[in-house]
C-alpha cells in the first residue's frame, strides 16, 4: 500500500501561515496515526466526546502543507455513537499569528459534520461543510440568480484584526465560542445539543468583472491568499455574529436520527466601500446606495458527498436529481440505497425564514427559495462563490477520509487514500442553493433559518461486514449550497 501517511488538523486558509518559521513535523509510518494520538486519547468506539484540538502535529498529507494545516490553529471536534448510528463534527475556532511584533487572530464560521449508519445490509456515510455565501441583485424578483443580467457578489467571511483591515477604518474583534455538547435520554430517544457562535466576522466582497460571459475576480482577489482580501474587494463589512445551534434526536427503537440545524445571523453593523482600487475607503450608511441594495438576495450553501455500499439514487417530487439538473422549487431530496430510504435533505420541513429590519427592528417571515444547479455546466460559477473549498477543503477531506477509513466495516475496508480521493469536490453531482430574497429589503438585518437532515439506520448491535460497491459522502461549505456525488459509479474494494 503505497500511501503517504495522513496528518489531520486544520487546513485553514491556505496562506494564513505564509510567514517565516521552522517547525518540525512528527512523521509516523505508512499507516494513519491512532485515534487516541489524534483526539487527545479518545477513540471512535466511545459513546460521545467533545474536545478541543490545538497544534496537533501528528497529521500529514502530501496535499496539505503542515505550516497551514495545524500550526497555531484550534478546532473543536465532537463525536456521537448510538447503536448503528455515528456522527462526528469539527468547527474552526481560531488561528493566531505574529506579524511585525503583533499577534493577529483569524476566525471564520467553517464547520463540517458527517454521519455514518448501517441500513439494508449496507453502510452509508454523509457529511456537510459550511462556508459559502453569495448575493445577487434580484431585479426581476423571480427569487433566482439570472446569469448575465443580475449582479453577482460573493461574500467571503473571515474575521480578522489585521492592520490592513484596520486601515480601512473598520474595527473588528473576532471571537468564537463553542457551546459544550449535552446528552439526555428519554426512553428510546437520545438527544444531543451543542452550538457555535462567531462574533464580529469581517466579510469581503470581491470586485468582479461582469463584462465577461463568466464573471471573474477583477482586482486580484484570491481565496487562497489573505494578502489579496482587502486590495481585491470593493466592499468590506462587519457581521455582528453567526450562531449555529444543533439538536440531534436519535430514536434507537425506530432507527431514525434527525438533525436540526438552527442558523442565525445578526445585522451588518458597519461597511466601507470604494469604486476604484485607487480610491480611499469610505463608510457606507444604511440606506444609501453603497449599503446592501434593496433588491439584494442572500444565498447560503452546503457541499455533499455520500458513500454507500449499494447502488443509490437521489430524487425529489419532480423526479431524479443528477449532475445536469437545474431546477427551482425543491422541497425535499431523498436518498435511496437499493430502493431503501436512507437519508433526507428536508427543505420543506423548515420552508420559512425570518428577517429583522435593520431600521425599525420589525421581524418578517418569508419562504426560502431552493434550487438545484447544473454542476457540469455551472462549475465555474460554483467555484467562484465557493471560497471555503480552497481554504478548508483539504482538511475536510482529510478528517472525513480518516473517519471513513477507521469506522467502516466493509469486508476489505476502505484504504485511506481511496477515502480521501473520493471526497474531491470535482465529484459533486448536485448543487442546492438556499436563497433568502428579502435580505436587501431588510437592510442586511438579522436572519434566522433551520434546515433539517434525517438519516435512517438498522437497529441492531451486530454489524456484519459488507463488500463495498458504490461510495457516496457529504461535505459542506458555508451556507446552504448542497452538493452530492453522482451515483452509478461502481468500484469493488
Amino acid at each position: 500500500m503505497d500511501k503517504k501517511y495522513y496528518n489531520l488538523i486544520t487546513v485553514f486558509l491556505l496562506s494564513l501561515l505564509l510567514y517565516s518559521g521552522i517547525y518540525s513535523v512528527f512523521v509516523l509510518g505508512d499507516d494513519p496515526p491512532s485515534q487516541g494520538l489524534l483526539f487527545n486519547g479518545h477513540t471512535f468506539s466511545e459513546n460521545y466526546w467533545d474536545i478541543m484540538v490545538s497544534n496537533n502535529s501528528n497529521w500529514d498529507h502530501p496535499d496539505v502543507d503542515p505550516m497551514v494545516s495545524w500550526l497555531n490553529n484550534t478546532w473543536n471536534v465532537k463525536w456521537i455513537k448510538e447503536d448503528n448510528f455515528e456522527m462526528g463534527m469539527f468547527a474552526f475556532m481560531n488561528k493566531t499569528q505574529w506579524d511585525m511584533g503583533e499577534e493577529n487572530l483569524f476566525t471564520s464560521p467553517a464547520q463540517m459534520w458527517w454521519q455514518h449508519a448501517h441500513i439494508a445490509g449496507s453502510e452509508i456515510i454523509v457529511a456537510t461543510m459550511h462556508s459559502a455565501w453569495y448575493g445577487f441583485g434580484d431585479h426581476n424578483h423571480n427569487r433566482v440568480y439570472d446569469e448575465g443580467t443580475e449582479e453577482l457578489n460573493p461574500y467571503f467571511f473571515m474575521g480578522a484584526n489585521t492592520q490592513d483591515v484596520r486601515d480601512t477604518n473598520l474595527t473588528s474583534n473576532p471571537k468564537t465560542t463553542a457551546y459544550p455538547m449535552t446528552r439526555s435520554v428519554s426512553g428510546p430517544i437520545v438527544t444531543y445539543n451543542w452550538g457555535y457562535k462567531y462574533e464580529n466576522i469581517i466579510f469581503f466582497v470581491p470586485n468582479i468583472n461582469r463584462t465577461s460571459p463568466t464573471p471573474y475576480f477583477n482586482w486580484g482577489f484570491n481565496y487562497s491568499d489573505p494578502g489579496t482580501y482587502v486590495e481585491g474587494s470593493h466592499h468590506i463589512g462587519n457581521m455582528t455574529y453567526f450562531e449555529y445551534l444543533y439538536t440531534l434526536e436519535v430514536d434507537t427503537s425506530t432507527g431514525v436520527s434527525t438533525l436540526y440545524q438552527d442558523y442565525e445571523t445578526g445585522e451588518i453593523d458597519s461597511m466601507v466601500y470604494r469604486d476604484d482600487p485607487m480610491d480611499d475607503w469610505a463608510f457606507a450608511s444604511y440606506p444609501d446606495d453603497h449599503w446592501v441594495p434593496e433588491d439584494f438576495a442572500m444565498c447560503l450553501g452546503t457541499y455533499s458527498f455520500i458513500w454507500a455500499g449499494q447502488d443509490w439514487a437521489l430524487s425529489h417530487l419532480g423526479g431524479e436529481i443528477n449532475r445536469t439538473i437545474h431546477e427551482s422549487g425543491l422541497s425535499i431530496v431523498e436518498t435511496y440505497l437499493g430502493g431503501v430510504h436512507a437519508f433526507d435533505f428536508r427543505f420543506s420541513q423548515k420552508p420559512v425564514y425570518t428577517l429583522t429590519n435593520k431600521s425599525n427592528l420589525v421581524t418578517g417571515s418569508y419562504n426560502v427559495s431552493y434550487e438545484c444547479l447544473d454542476v457540469v455546466h455551472d462549475s465555474e460559477f460554483i467555484n467562484l462563490v465557493s471560497g471555503m473549498t480552497e481554504l478548508v477543503g483539504e482538511f475536510g477531506r482529510l478528517i472525513v477520509g480518516y473517519a471513513i477509513n477507521q469506522t467502516n466495516t466493509f469486508v476489505h475496508g476502505i484504504p485511506m487514500e481511496d477515502a480521501y480521493n473520493q471526497t474531491n469536490p470535482q465529484n459533486m453531482a448536485a448543487f442546492f442553493v438556499s436563497c433568502y430574497p428579502e435580505y436587501g429589503a431588510y437592510g442586511g438585518g438579522g436572519l434566522s433559518h433551520d434546515p433539517v437532515f434525517v438519516m435512517y439506520f438498522t437497529t441492531s448491535k451486530e454489524i456484519p461486514g459488507f463488500p463495498l460497491f458504490v461510495i457516496l459522502s457529504s461535505m459542506s461549505i458555508g451556507i446552504s449550497i448542497v452538493i452530492i456525488i453522482s451515483a452509478k459509479k461502481r468500484k469493488d474494494i
